[in-house]
């Protein structure tokens, strides 16, 4: 019996992980044994939603984890456990102690392959990266052989060369991997879908996936950035 590899993915919000790679999870499904860390959720109102509640972002998110059949990883200290409920306010947040939550976590797990979100306009996606970052630095305990940092398609507006993303690695999707992407995205985070016009739609993932595709010389495609990688 083949031994799957362990996938570390470590998301700021509930959804960044489907939009970002849910097409590489589906298609890989037998490789790998899928492990997941949220690191926010909150009672927060929505820019296309009227309101959400930190609970219908967990209940969200444990239909995700238990689509791809994974496990979800909050940490060991009950008083600091993740999802911090510290959504759009994690600058207030020590950063001294958001690093070796996660860090914590990474040496659990002690992935083969990590999958974590870039900085962007979005605060908490620079704090959640800068953490990896510093969670996984040559001292650490356990270091990933793969680290890939995910594309978010509504960050393509960044001006600041820090926080733009600069692909170099593709996966080919098939419109079976991606309609199973975009069927688990409509299935596990319904306060989520926003209008067509929207990047972060249905058909604006799918558009998204398209051009990608372009570039990957396949139908569909999901790009990400190597922050990291050991070839043994």
């Amino acid at each position: 019996m083949k031994i799957k590899k362990r996938l570390l993915m470590i998301e700021p919000h509930s959804d960044d992980g489907v939009i970002s790679a849910g097409g590489f999870l589906e298609k890989f499904r037998s490789e790998y044994e899928y492990h997941f860390l949220l690191a926010l959720a909150s009672d927060l109102p929505l820019h296309h939603n009227s309101f959400q509640t930190r609970e219908q972002r967990l209940a969200e998110y444990a239909a995700y984890v238990s689509h791809f059949e994974g496990v979800w990883h909050r940490g060991a200290n009950p008083s600091s456990e993740f999802p911090l409920d510290m959504d759009s306010r994690l600058d207030l947040y020590p950063r001294k102690d958001l690093v070796r939550l996660i860090e914590e976590v990474i040496a659990d797990v002690r992935p083969n392959v990590l999958m974590f979100s870039g900085p962007s306009f979005h605060h908490d996606h620079t704090a959640v990266y800068e953490a990896v970052i510093a969670a996984t630095r040559p001292t650490a305990r356990y270091f990933p052989d793969e680290m890939y940092i995910l594309e978010n398609p509504t960050y393509v507006h960044a001006i600041n060369t820090a926080t733009r993303f600069y692909p170099n690695t593709y996966v080919s999707l098939s419109t079976e991997d991606l309609n199973k992407k975009l069927d688990c995205f409509k299935k596990c985070f319904p306060s989520q879908i926003r209008e067509d016009v929207n990047y972060l739609s249905a058909e604006g993932i799918k558009s998204w996936a398209r051009y990608r595709g372009l570039e990957a010389r396949a139908d569909y495609a999901e790009a990400f950035q190597v922050y990291c990688r050991i070839i043994k």
